[in-house]
């Protein structure tokens, strides 16, 4: 019994970076060896790409509700998965896609414009990203362990069933509070962020 409950209490937090990075640098070999794709003249963050958007005269409030329905839908999406009995799966790869688009995103700033790639991969990523991290982190977690409590809790009944309704409510309540963390990264993502990154596209 006391090695089951050792078990449950690692199994609450997974170590996510594992997956993270292991996406981050697969993200990184698929740019590497398929630079023809990734860094064509017109493909993706090319120069002709940023001043299109430098020219753009972004609506906010059309913009907010694309990142809300795109930011919520996929919140929406990893809860529904995480209720199935391959929640644990999906939800660690989850996590692998996300290094993966990063590392893509990472690489092919970096091999186009050197030091100035970063400069152009932080100003995509503030100031919505500093919330939208710890969400997702905190999403991945809560994912993992609704799936391990719907179909592999621990076999001490009582532990699973005490405190079931309090549970329940602490369960509603964060997913809450992540539409919450959300909503708030999404008004930063469609009214802050377009300005910022404006002054930095000047630069390219």
């Amino acid at each position: 019994m006391r090695a089951t409950k050792i078990r449950w209490k690692r199994a609450e937090r997974p170590n996510w970076a594992l997956p993270f990075f292991a996406g981050l640098l697969a993200g990184i070999v698929l740019v590497y060896f398929n630079t023809e794709v990734f860094l064509s003249e017109s493909g993706f963050l090319s120069r002709v790409s940023l001043e299109r958007l430098g020219r753009v005269d972004v609506n906010e409030s059309i913009f907010f509700l694309y990142v809300l329905r795109k930011r919520i839908g996929m919140l929406w999406l990893t809860a529904i998965l995480s209720t199935t009995f391959a929640g644990i799966v999906t939800t660690y790869l989850f996590v692998l896609w996300a290094g993966v688009c990063g590392g893509v995103v990472a690489a092919v700033s970096v091999m186009r414009y050197g030091i100035k790639g970063f400069l152009l991969l932080a100003g995509g990523m503030m100031p919505h990203f500093l919330l939208y991290i710890p969400a997702f982190l905190l999403v991945a977690d809560w994912c993992f362990q609704i799936c391990t409590r719907l179909y592999y809790p621990v076999r001490d009944y009582t532990e699973v069933h005490t405190g079931s309704v309090s549970q329940r409510a602490g369960i509603l309540g964060n997913f809450l509070l992540f539409h919450g963390v959300v909503i708030i990264g999404a008004i930063l993502e469609s009214y802050v962020n377009p300005t910022l990154m404006s002054e930095i596209l000047r630069l390219f």
